[in-house]
């Protein structure tokens, strides 16, 4: 009778359930999602000047242009999205997409009085920022409780580390921003209002947990859309810093 490893190993995969393929409801919300974080992002940070065409409020360019590279990472991960196979490739984008448009929504409470509602970008923000968690949520809890990853290679333990200390920085940056704004304001690296700055939390909070969320214990298939956008954002904020 064999045994070993590396029949165990390939016993495991014979013996895990078929993955379970993305859904179009899935694909179409990606297709919404990542249409909108594109033309933020390409106004945003291509076309600084006019970024006010995008979102409800005209910022400093520095400021668009890292708002535009948020944006374009979050493009990018909703593409992966659509062309993704299997629904263990996706669930860490939806909660990161839920986390983040959710975040902005509860920062935008805090600051009606800003917001000139006759406006379609003002229309736009708050249609999206209250759709896009709700349907997040929902696909959520139709998959609660579906563990896919039975037979995958996890993650190496570097790259878990790796992952839980990227984590750490985000969250905890992410929570000063929200709850501290006044006093990150002073020592962000450019000038910033109260507003951007509590903005600001809302994807690097996203990207936080969800790193700590993969730090866990987590395979390739479901990290790899997380690495893209992290790779994206991390570009076109240096590409910003350096033009400014």
């Amino acid at each position: 009778m064999r045994s070993g490893p590396v029949f165990e190993a390939a016993a495991a995969i014979a013996a895990s359930p078929e993955p379970r393929p993305s859904t179009i409801g899935q694909k179409i919300y990606f297709l919404a999602v990542g249409a909108l974080a594109l033309w933020v992002g390409i106004w945003g940070f291509f076309v600084p000047a006019s970024v006010d065409r995008a979102i409800p409020w005209l910022v400093p360019p520095l400021h668009s242009q890292f708002l535009g590279a948020v944006y374009l990472s979050g493009a990018a991960l909703s593409v992966r999205g659509m062309v993704a196979k299997h629904y263990s490739e996706v669930r860490a984008a939806i909660r990161i997409i839920g986390i983040w448009t959710g975040m902005l929504l509860v920062v935008s409470l805090f600051y009606l009085g800003d917001f000139q509602y006759h406006t379609r970008q003002v229309q736009v923000w708050f249609g999206a920022y209250i759709l896009y968690p709700l349907i997040a949520l929902w696909f959520r809890w139709r998959t609660r409780g579906l563990q896919e990853d039975a037979g995958v290679a996890v993650l190496p333990t570097w790259v878990r580390y790796l992952f839980i200390v990227t984590g750490c920085v985000f969250t905890v940056l992410s929570l000063l921003l929200l709850i501290v704004p006044n006093l990150m304001a002073q020592h962000w690296p450019w000038k910033i209002s109260r507003m951007l700055t509590q903005i600001y939390s809302a994807p690097f909070l996203a990207y936080g947990v969800n790193a700590l969320l993969l730090g866990s214990r987590s395979s390739w298939r479901e990290a790899r859309l997380f690495v893209i956008a992290i790779l994206v954002f991390t570009f076109g904020a240096l590409v910003a810093s350096f033009l400014h």
